[in-house]
């Protein structure tokens, strides 16, 4: 089930709505104040690995990692 991402057009409560279907997207409602006039908003993509974080890069470089040398970013 897709978990879309709304704000309410008369009050302008956010919120997050789990939608079965295409059909049932016609009847979403802000849970604050009941309206109709909800916008879909873009959201971004998350994941979870069961790895955990990618560890951040070490090197000659103390900004970006980079084991090659100083990235020019400066310190």
């Amino acid at each position: 089930m897709p978990l879309f991402e709304y704000v309410c057009g008369k009050c302008g409560h956010t919120f997050e709505q789990l939608i079965r279907a295409a059909e049932a997207e016609k009847h979403v409602r802000c849970p604050d104040c009941g309206d109709t006039r909800v916008e879909k908003q873009f959201s971004v993509f998350s994941a979870r690995s069961a790895a955990g974080p990618t560890p951040l890069p070490t090197g000659g470089c103390g900004r970006c990692g980079d084991p090659h040398g100083p990235c020019g970013l400066g310190g």
